[in-house]
């Protein structure tokens, strides 16, 4: 009497998070930087169910399972039945947008000038905005016009140092 038993050996694969593939608004497969180079692993359905928190991306983590073995060319895909959070990834920070507005009056002002001077501050001192040109703010007089959002604060006459201050006091 044969009696065949179907052994899988166990894995445990520790690393950092690289992309994340969802399904139906649940995290389904993982792309997981490890000592020996990038492995997808594919999360089983029950744990997908029992996550408090997504994994995202810069997440540490530490996942436990059974390789599965596709088709007959020995191709190997992991399976992971349990997650372990090691270190999650801090949030960044979140991002201003200033609309500056880009039409001939606030232009004749400073507008040009003002953009360029915010695009340098967001690229050396890690300022975290976004710059949108826009038409009209209705403040030709008091140009160079500036809305800072999600504050919705409005700037006229308005200068670099005004919008850094008004994005570093949203942080």
């Amino acid at each position: 009497m044969n009696l065949a038993v179907d052994f899988l050996p166990q894995y445990c694969l520790e690393g950092v998070v690289q992309e994340v593939l969802y399904k139906n608004h649940q995290p389904k497969r993982l792309a997981l930087e490890t000592s020996t180079g990038v492995q997808w692993v594919k999360l089983k359905k029950s744990l997908r169910r029992q996550l408090s928190q997504a994994p995202k991306v810069g997440d540490r983590l530490r996942l436990y399972g059974k390789p599965c073995f596709k088709g007959g060319y020995n191709l190997s895909d992991y399976k992971a039945e349990h997650l372990e959070f090691l270190a999650v990834a801090p949030a960044p920070p979140p991002l201003c947008k200033v609309l500056i507005c880009q039409k001939s009056s606030c232009c004749r002002r400073g507008a040009k000038q003002l953009w360029q001077e915010l695009e340098q501050q967001a690229m050396t001192q890690q300022l975290p905005v976004t710059l949108k040109a826009t038409g009209c703010l209705g403040e030709c007089k008091r140009g160079p016009a500036v809305v800072v959002l999600p504050q919705k604060k409005r700037v006229t006459h308005a200068n670099a140092r005004q919008i850094e201050a008004v994005v570093r006091s949203s942080l």
